[in-house]
């Protein structure tokens, strides 16, 4: 169940979730390719894709409301797009940042991201 990953979820706040990507906003149905953080490990991806699939039917089910004329479809696909430039939350378990990526910060930046020592359960 997901419910047991809520609190850590919104621990993470805006700088965990991916960003936006505009393609073409004069169309029917707005693509808004998702752009990951580069920090942000495999697991912890999964993770928030879950939830943000679970989010997503929840909104979609409009009952005893009409769609609103005018307003745009809104897709955001998967790409392999990342953001090199997202800050990284400081003082996440090791497992939720890319192993690649912690690699190569400097120790200065390491201390500053305060990495906790133990993982996440993402089961």
């Amino acid at each position: 169940s997901l419910k047991r990953h809520l609190a850590f979820v919104k621990g993470l706040g805006s700088q965990g979730m991916s960003s936006d990507e505009s393609e073409d906003e004069n169309a029917r149905t707005i693509s808004y390719p998702r752009v990951y953080p580069a920090w942000r490990s495999a697991q912890l991806a999964s993770l928030l894709w879950k939830v943000g699939d679970v989010a997503a039917t929840n909104v979609s089910i409009q009952i005893g409301k009409c769609k609103k004329s005018g307003t745009q479809l809104r897709v955001r696909p998967h790409r392999d797009k990342v953001n090199e430039e997202a800050a990284a939350p400081p003082g996440l378990p090791r497992n939720c940042y890319d192993a690649t990526w912690l690699a190569k910060l400097s120790e200065r930046q390491k201390r500053e991201l305060r990495v906790q020592d133990g993982d996440y359960n993402f089961t």
